[in-house]
């Protein structure tokens, strides 16, 4: 029902003359946003020690990079239904 709503809400937006935009993703700006969503899908994730380079992240015992989280959950957001995380490239 919500949907149905939604989508002739933009049409009569669109008919009077308003642009139609996607909504904008969440962006990813703060890595600890990655870090509390898998947590909060019950996922072993934390931050790496220290190193040279790009950070590093251990997920389920596996050293990834933020990039490679953001992967990670936006497939677990995708399943959910929720917009997915802004990739940082």
């Amino acid at each position: 029902m919500r949907r149905l709503q939604d989508q002739q809400s933009s049409a009569d937006y669109f008919l009077r003359g308003g642009p139609l935009r996607r909504p904008p993703t969440p962006a990813a700006t703060d890595p600890s946003d990655i870090l509390d969503y898998l947590t909060d899908c019950n996922f072993t994730v934390y931050a790496a020690p220290r190193g040279e380079g790009q950070p590093k992240y251990v997920y389920q015992g596996q050293v990834v990079t933020l990039d490679r989280l953001i992967s990670i959950a936006n497939e677990h957001r995708s399943i959910r239904g929720l917009e997915p995380f802004e990739q940082l490239h």
